[in-house]
């Protein structure tokens, strides 16, 4: 079992060190948000418990508190860290009063 685990952390870290070490190079291309295209408002959402208009961020992937409720998730035991991913993916946070996930998009794609 200890090899197992050893294994899953050596090949785990291996593929995240080479993949920040090619998006840290001179030649990549840019990301999404640094290109100068139309901004199409994907992030504008309303509260549905303030009332709140605005921008808002996905919860996982911009604050540190639940990446590192996942990261504990993943070294309690895999599952527990899998089921935080899925409850929690793609959700956004109020920046008024903080609530997760009980926002709706106001504007689509023009």
């Amino acid at each position: 079992m200890e090899i197992v685990i050893i294994l899953f952390i050596l090949l785990g870290g291996s593929i995240a060190f080479s993949s920040w070490m090619k998006s840290k190079s001179s030649g990549t291309s840019q990301s999404v948000n640094k290109h100068d295209d139309i901004y199409d408002g994907s992030t504008d959402r309303q509260c549905s418990a303030c009332g709140y208009e605005g921008d808002m961020k996905t919860w996982i992937s911009n604050y540190k508190a639940p990446k590192f409720y996942f990261i504990l998730g993943f070294i309690c035991g895999y599952i527990p860290g899998l089921i935080f991913l899925a409850f929690y993916w793609g959700k956004y946070k109020c920046p008024s009063c903080g609530v997760i996930g009980k926002s709706q998009q106001i504007r689509g794609i023009q």
